[in-house]
């Protein structure tokens, strides 16, 4: 049955396979990517109250509103990084060939689901657009959890980012399809916002995942900031520094870790056999 599921890890991919993802990925990446700059400049011809992305971000202050400056440098690294994605892809070399196809269904899936989430996003489809989120989120968590040991350049762009990404959008969206404006919405926020913190804490220390760890980190600074700037006199934007610290602090020892061959507790750790140590460069330092 593994041959009929698109999604499978496989050890070697067919040459058609292959094709059909060089082909769809870089299609589905150019999609998101216009789409994102179009409805950045314009808002929907099609809808009278219809706002453009970061107008709507204005619009709508919640707990959970980022700053649209700290997101925007976010988006934009990491659309460039996915160019490395899909260089990958067409890489002469087999072992990278198969790390970015074996989650290359994923990723034209999440673009999928991101371009819809951008279509309802403007349009004020708010609670379609939280539905987008949870299956794109579902769908990034099966990636993150199947595929292992992916190189970082593969890793970073089709599977931590975007992850990263979606966890605090879900909140932010949710909170916008809510209105959790008033005080008791802020209540419930400063009691959700420690559940990202567990859920991204949790990969990053019994993952040992830096990377998803800088990426929560830039996110919850651009959450602190936002908050910070909407009411000054308010728990959510001490918390989200505190996530903040939480995240940067715990991503740093563990690239620290990472980098002088220990594991999270600081214990050395057994080199591999000399087969694997001839493999091990081809994955560059995999997640």
């Amino acid at each position: 049955m593994a041959s009929f599921n698109p999604f499978a890890r496989r050890e070697t991919h067919s040459a058609s396979s292959l094709n059909t993802y060089r082909v769809l990925v870089p299609l589905t990446w150019a999609l998101v990517l216009i789409t994102g700059l179009y409805y950045s400049f314009n808002s929907p011809d099609d809808i009278k109250k219809g706002k453009k992305i970061w107008k709507g971000a204005n619009k709508h202050n919640t707990p959970f509103s980022q700053n649209n400056t700290v997101t925007g440098i976010y988006w934009i690294l990491l659309l460039l990084s996915q160019l490395s994605y899909v260089w990958h892809l067409f890489s002469k070399n087999n072992v990278l060939v198969t790390a970015a196809a074996n989650v290359a269904t994923h990723f034209i899936l999440n673009n999928l689901f991101l371009f819809a989430w951008i279509l309802l996003w403007t349009r004020n489809h708010f609670w379609g657009a939280e539905i987008i989120l949870i299956a794109h989120l579902i769908n990034q968590t099966v990636t993150y959890w199947r595929h292992r040991g992916l190189p970082a350049f593969v890793h970073l762009p089709a599977v931590a980012g975007p992850y990263a990404w979606t966890l605090t959008a879900l909140f932010w969206n949710g909170a916008v399809a809510v209105h959790s404006h008033n005080l008791p919405g802020r209540i419930v926020a400063n009691i959700f916002i420690w559940v990202i913190l567990a859920i991204g804490l949790f990969d990053i220390v019994i993952r040992e995942d830096y990377i998803l760890g800088y990426c929560l980190s830039l996110l919850s600074l651009s959450l602190a900031l936002q908050q910070i700037s909407i009411k000054i006199i308010a728990l959510q934007w001490i918390f989200a520094f505190v996530v903040f610290g939480v995240f940067l602090a715990s991503t740093l020892y563990i690239s620290t870790t990472k980098y002088t061959g220990r594991d999270s507790l600081f214990r050395s750790i057994a080199h591999p056999e000399s087969s694997d140590r001839e493999r091990e460069p081809l994955l560059n330092e995999g997640v």
